[in-house]
Order: C-alpha cells, then sequence, then structure tokens
C-alpha cells in the first residue's frame, strides 16, 4: 500500500461526500491508497451515511470521542500507506492530486501541492498557502524550512510515516496542534518538493467554521503553543532546525498580536 489518507469527520454532511467524491475520482490506482474515514462523535445516523459514498477502496472507523485531533490519531495507528495524507472532510482534492504527490515524494523528500480556497457559490480564490507554493513551486528538491507556511498545517501534503514515526496530535491542545506535530516531526524532516499547479487542494471556506477568539484566549492559546515549541526544540536542539523554529514562535507571537 502505497498511501493512506486519513479524513476525520464528525456530523458528516453533504460536503463530505464532495470529499469522498474527489477521491474516487482519482489518477492514481485506487489499489495504491487506501481511505480511512473516521466518524467520531455520534454514530447514528452518520455511519450509514458514510457507507452510501465510501470509495471502494474505503474503511470507516469510529471513535465516541469528538475530536478531529484524536481521530487522526486512531486513522495514523491504523493506516497501512508507505505515505500519509491527511484531507479535512469538508476539502476536496484535484483529480491528479495523489498520483502527482506520490511521483514527487521519497523517504526523505515530503512532496507538497497547490491550494486554493473556495467558496460555497463555487469560485476559488489564492490564498497564503498558494502564494507560498508559487514562490518555490519552480526550484526542485529544497530545504524544508524555506516554504515553511506550509508546514503549519498537515494536509496539502504526503509524508512518509517513518517521518511521523510514534508521535501524535496533542490533545491537551483545543487548537495549534496541527501546527505544533508538524514542528514536532520536522526533528526527521530535510527536503520538500512541490508537485505542479494541477495538483490542488481545496480549502473550503464556510461562514460557521470561521470564528475569531477573543483576545485573552488568543493570548493563552498561543502562549501555550509556544511553550510547546520551546519545550521541543531544547530538549533535542541538535535535532530541531533553528530558522524553523524561530518562524514558529514569530508566528505564534504575530497571531497573539493581531489575531487569527
Amino acid at each position: 500500500m502505497e498511501i493512506s489518507v486519513i479524513i476525520p469527520t464528525y456530523h458528516p454532511k453533504e460536503y463530505t461526500v464532495e470529499c469522498l467524491d474527489s477521491l474516487k475520482k482519482q489518477t492514481l490506482d485506487s489499489q495504491c491508497f487506501e481511505v480511512l474515514v473516521i466518524l467520531n462523535g455520534e454514530h447514528d445516523p452518520y455511519y450509514s451515511f458514510l457507507q452510501q459514498s465510501l470509495p471502494e477502496n474505503g474503511k470507516i472507523l469510529y471513535s465516541p470521542v469528538a475530536s478531529a485531533c484524536s481521530s487522526r490519531n486512531m486513522g495514523l495507528d491504523n493506516a497501512l500507506g508507505e505515505y500519509i495524507c491527511f484531507i479535512d472532510d469538508d476539502d476536496k482534492i484535484s483529480p491528479t492530486y495523489l498520483e502527482e504527490l506520490l511521483k514527487c515524494a521519497h523517504k526523505d523528500v515530503i512532496a507538497a501541492s497547490n491550494c486554493l480556497s473556495f467558496y460555497e457559490d463555487g469560485h476559488t480564490e489564492k490564498n497564503s498557502y498558494s502564494r507560498e507554493f508559487e514562490r518555490h513551486v519552480g526550484l526542485g528538491v529544497q530545504p524544508f524550512y524555506r516554504p515553511k507556511k506550509i508546514f503549519s498545517v498537515p494536509w496539502m501534503k504526503l509524508i512518509h510515516r517513518d517521518i511521523i514515526g510514534n508521535r501524535r496530535f496533542n490533545g491537551s491542545f483545543p487548537s495549534g496542534q496541527d501546527a505544533l506535530l508538524m514542528f514536532e516531526i520536522s526533528d526527521e524532516m530535510d527536503k520538500v518538493r512541490f508537485t505542479s499547479s494541477n495538483a490542488i487542494y481545496y480549502w473550503r471556506q464556510r461562514s460557521n467554521s470561521l470564528h475569531r477568539i477573543g483576545h485573552l484566549k488568543r493570548i493563552s492559546k498561543y502562549s501555550k503553543l509556544s511553550w510547546a515549541y520551546i519545550g521541543l526544540y531544547f530538549h533535542r536542539p541538535q535535532k530541531y532546525n533553528s530558522y524553523f523554529f524561530l518562524t514558529r514562535l514569530l508566528a505564534s507571537c504575530h497571531a497573539i498580536l493581531v489575531g487569527k
């Protein structure tokens, strides 16, 4: 098995069907990848809803804990693929997404794709991730820390399972665990290579999924995240890239000051 696609879902709706349909349309042979959908929270009627849309190479896992974090961890614990691919259940991917990522990936090279924001009316827009992609797409294999922005999230990339190892998303962080895991596993990262612009991760923008948190909560969140970065880095400073570490701290400070 080449790739394990991990998709956590809570109260799946029609957008989850769109996500699964985009996996059915992949140009990569379906025998080369598995789709692990982790339903968390309430079981019924969502389990049967997912069964109707599941790809032939798909499997539904269930967790009563309503948490994307623990669901992703369950996916990692059950994944059979050499490479790991995370997709959020309200997002979708272009037809050549997995095929192009796999062509670029290596045990020591993380493959990354383009990313576009898309909206309910069907239009797409560039975002900070796509602008990072445009700056680095023609540079071939390069140090992972140069396109640093893309390593604040687990999606739009293919990661060899040995890079992740036994590390998992930290459930003690209600948010920010994505960026934290990406930093934690950076001690095993070396290079990154981008696909062509045809491989696209479509990041859905929904009005009910975007919210601001209060200033004090924001300070608490990013202060806690910063201390976690510091703890990881100084535990093994020889293994982590100092520049990448500093960019994580600066990103947290920026989030405290301007909001996120």
